[in-house]
């Protein structure tokens, strides 16, 4: 028996079936990402994919593999209801975000907590697995990386790792330019896709 994920599945067949309530190209204008009238496009962590109209199916333009579900609703929430527009210049951390402190709690456990159990032991690791999505190391923790989570979307990531004194922490933080693009519930499945990215899971 196939085991169904309603919080992935649900909302996936709530957002098709609204499709029809939304014109496409209005759609692209205001939120500044391509239509080609068949799909929009976007290159999200270095990988261009297309997201087809009004079917809601996503593929990745690089190999033709599908896109995961939740990877599909990020999309479609970005061209729904999100702006792209340019970097003002600050890293904000969750907390410091419109609704952070509200999440934060679930966005520790979801992300923060994740990345410092993979990678609070072996650092290192994380800008490795970073290159396949085009993060480059930059100075901070004891390993942090940065790269476009979306083109001049930026999402820095640090780590430090643990010992037999201190636990491993982590900390991840989003450009200014994320609060038009995402709501807060949103920037937290962004760093739970980025950390699936690191490990193969798109």
């Amino acid at each position: 028996m196939e085991i169904k994920n309603n919080k992935i599945e649900n909302p996936l067949k709530y957002y098709r079936e609204k499709t029809a309530e939304f014109d496409p190209q209005v759609l692209s204008a205001k939120s500044g990402v391509p239509f080609d009238g068949e799909a929009f496009h976007l290159t999200m962590m270095s990988r261009p994919a297309k997201l087809l109209w009004p079917a809601l199916e996503c593929y990745f333009e690089d190999d033709g593999s599908a896109a995961s579900n939740a990877y599909i609703i990020l999309f479609t929430r970005l061209v729904m209801y999100g702006i792209l527009t340019p970097k003002g210049g600050k890293m904000l951390a969750y907390n410091e975000i419109p609704w952070g402190m509200h999440y934060y709690k679930a966005f520790q456990g979801r992300c923060l907590n994740r990345l410092s159990g993979v990678y609070g032991h072996n650092a290192v690791k994380l800008a490795e697995d970073a290159l396949k999505f085009g993060a480059v190391k930059v100075p901070g923790g004891d390993c942090t990386i940065e790269f476009d989570f979306i083109p001049d979307l930026t999402v820095r990531a640090t780590v430090w790792e643990g010992d037999d004194e201190f636990p491993a922490n982590s900390q991840i933080l989003f450009s200014d330019n994320f609060l038009l693009a995402f709501s807060a519930e949103e920037m937290a499945v962004v760093g739970d896709t980025f950390i699936n990215a690191l490990k193969g899971r798109w």
